[in-house]
């Protein structure tokens, strides 16, 4: 007979184990793609329609901002590393042999050009803000000029000016990377803050620069923020559930007045657990702070403003970084709600078989 039990018992743990390893290899998952959107959580995107924004303005900007830093004036907000650029399509890019020529998607930029498309490059570097003769390549371009993308050093040609490769970009496409001070306006805008920044005073710094106002604006800080939040949710479900197994070992305890005392300090650490919960999975900035707490309406505004900016997205050119922080949020996402749903049929499952 304990035999039969065991057996029975054992089947019934098995289905419940593998929603639980199901869970934790999802939620695994989820932190593999969310590791890449909080290496962009202090750098805010702007999109503007035209190239409006001039290298020149940039350096301008720096240039007061040290005079007055040297005078001992004092500058309120924070000072974002700006990195502008450009992608033109369809641009022909030479081997310095000749041999090979193809069509490029060339970024030009000033400024950090590893901000554009982070974390992806194989070898070398890009070119700095100083560096006008040297390029980055993707690694698909590299292969699709020389057939190796062990090219380091080697030159090539574009609208009859020479580059040398300076790094090489994991990409899948044929593209470029080179600096280009004197370009005729760039219409987007890398911003680099030393710690998170919300889209509201990036807006503001903007204006007071007199650089416009953007068509689209990405904060990295909230994509951040709402992928940790999707992130701990299984986490926070487990805990939850297994503090709810100490309240069922409190009620089974036989002295009445020892049963209230562990129950009060029960309820008391409950409340701490959520507010904890709450504290550490919420990391939005004020801007998704109501002003007053009777505007019921803030939520929906900001929803729909949300909604509104990323159809404005959509209907510009695709650009390589974005698509990258989309894609990795999208994915973090859906793989973070996989690992609660797994995560919440295995507990519901145990709690039935209990029953």
């Amino acid at each position: 007979m304990k035999e039969t039990d065991f057996k029975l018992r054992k089947k019934i743990r098995l289905p419940q184990m593998a929603l639980f390893l199901t869970g934790i290899v999802l939620l695994v998952l989820s932190a593999i793609q969310y590791a890449y959107v909080a290496g962009t959580d202090h750098v805010v995107r702007a999109r503007f329609e035209g190239g409006t924004v001039l290298a020149a303005q940039l350096d301008d900007y720096y240039e007061q901002r040290s005079k007055a830093d040297r005078s001992g004036k004092k500058q309120n907000g924070a000072i974002p590393y700006v990195t502008l650029w450009n992608m033109k399509e369809g641009i022909e890019v030479a081997a310095e042999e000749y041999t090979a020529e193809e069509r490029f998607s060339l970024i030009e930029g000033y400024g950090n050009l590893e901000q554009i498309l982070p974390g992806q490059k194989l070898e070398g570097m890009y070119p700095p803000k100083s560096d006008t003769e040297g390029c980055a390549v993707s690694d698909a371009g590299a292969r699709a000029l020389f057939g190796s993308s062990r090219v380091l050093g080697k030159v090539l040609h574009v609208d009859g000016r020479e580059y040398i490769i300076r790094g090489i970009i994991k990409d899948v496409r044929n593209m470029l990377w080179i600096q280009n001070k004197a370009a005729e306006g760039f219409p987007y805008m890398e911003m680099e803050y030393p710690d998170k920044t919300s889209a509201s005073e990036a807006m503001e710094w903007l204006e007071q620069q007199g650089f416009g106002v953007p068509a689209v604006i990405l904060p990295g800080c909230d994509y951040s923020a709402f992928n940790f939040l999707f992130l701990t949710l299984p986490l926070w479900l487990v805990v939850l559930w297994l503090y709810a197994a100490v309240r069922r070992r409190i009620n089974v305890a036989e002295q009445k007045y020892v049963r209230a005392v562990l129950s009060a300090a029960w309820g008391i650490g409950l409340a701490v657990l959520i507010f904890a919960g709450i504290g550490y999975s919420f990391r939005f900035g004020l801007d998704y702070i109501p002003p007053k707490w009777s505007d019921f309406s803030f939520y929906g505004k900001k929803a729909s403003a949300l909604a509104d900016m990323h159809t404005k997205l959509a209907q510009m050119k695709p650009l390589p970084g974005d698509a990258q922080l989309l894609n990795h949020s999208r994915h973090c996402a859906y793989l973070a709600w996989g690992s609660l749903f797994f995560t919440a049929w295995a507990i519901v499952s145990v709690r039935r078989n209990r029953c």
